[in-house]
């Protein structure tokens, strides 16, 4: 059994991983895929409807990524270090995994939520200062009841690879582009933005400010199943351009301190793993997204 010290060391490494930024920019339609104009001001608001927490578990890796046993790609994006190593190697029936769990996971549960975002793109690219903004709230429960409530009023400037001053607007993201983790298919992200949050827990503020990051993209988990199964995250041929809106809201266990990230801090979230370990990190998905920008 984990240490939980070892669990969020372990997922804190699946968000920080990252190859040199790419800049990856698509402010017109291309290949069917649907775009919001750009750059403006972008309304956003879920209806509380299908909302999922993400829980821990490994992730497969998309051969598209990192290839296959004896051709091998992505070893900048994912050292083979990271990757499991099983009775028939690291890529198991062509289809290898992380060791250790991670926050993109095939394994969810339902619980209830509802956001409202304003962002504003005004700054291309991430640097020391920026005009973009961000207003957002959150509100959310854990699948055992406990109450969330995140707003964010700052977006960063910058931070370990392009984030396009705080606020992208129709930009690819994840895959091999070198922004964000790699354990994300290639999506096209309609909107994202890197912030500063404030979170309350079961009524509660907390101490730190919360490093957050959020994304309207393309469609990349499947539906829900009857039995709840279901709502496996895609590789990057499976992505759904067409489908509707997804919405990603990701806390990693990363704290912000005196103007810094501070690593190794577990989000409070008090949701306890079969393991006995907290859960250190939120991923919440929602399904049903309004636009308006």
């Amino acid at each position: 059994m984990r240490s939980r010290k070892t669990l969020f060391v372990a997922l804190l490494a699946a968000f920080m991983i990252v190859g040199t930024a790419v800049i990856a920019i698509a402010h017109s339609t291309a290949s069917g895929n649907r775009v919001v104009d750009a750059p403006n001001k972008v309304e956003i608001e879920t209806t509380g409807d299908s909302v999922r927490w993400i829980l821990p578990g490994p992730r497969e890796l998309d051969p598209a990524i990192f290839g296959t046993p004896g051709a091998e790609k992505g070893l900048d994006l994912l050292p083979l270090a990271k990757r499991a190593d099983t009775p028939n190697g690291y890529f198991f029936s062509m289809n290898g995994t992380t060791p250790a769990p991670t926050p993109f996971s095939d394994k969810s549960m339902d619980i209830t939520g509802e956001a409202k975002i304003e962002a504003k793109d005004v700054t291309a690219v991430s640097g020391p200062t920026t005009k973009d903004e961000v207003d957002a709230e959150f509100e959310f429960t854990s699948p055992a009841g406990d109450e969330y409530k995140l707003v964010v009023k700052k977006a960063l400037p910058e931070v370990d690879h392009e984030n396009f001053g705080g606020v992208g607007i129709n930009a690819l993201q994840h895959g091999a582009t070198g922004i964000g983790t790699p354990l994300m298919p290639q999506l096209m992200s309609y909107v994202a933005f890197w912030g500063a949050g404030r979170l309350w827990v079961n009524g509660v503020e907390q101490t730190d400010t919360r490093f957050v990051h959020f994304m309207l993209s393309q469609r990349v988990r499947t539906d829900v199943n009857a039995d709840g199964s279901g709502y496996e995250l895609a590789f990057n041929d499976e992505v759904d351009a067409d489908g509707p809106w997804q919405a990603h809201l990701i806390l990693p266990p990363v704290a912000l301190r005196n103007g810094g990230p501070v690593m190794d801090v577990p989000v409070p979230t008090g949701f306890i793993l079969p393991n006995g370990a907290e859960q250190p990190f939120m991923h919440i998905m929602f399904d049903s997204v309004k636009v308006d920008g």
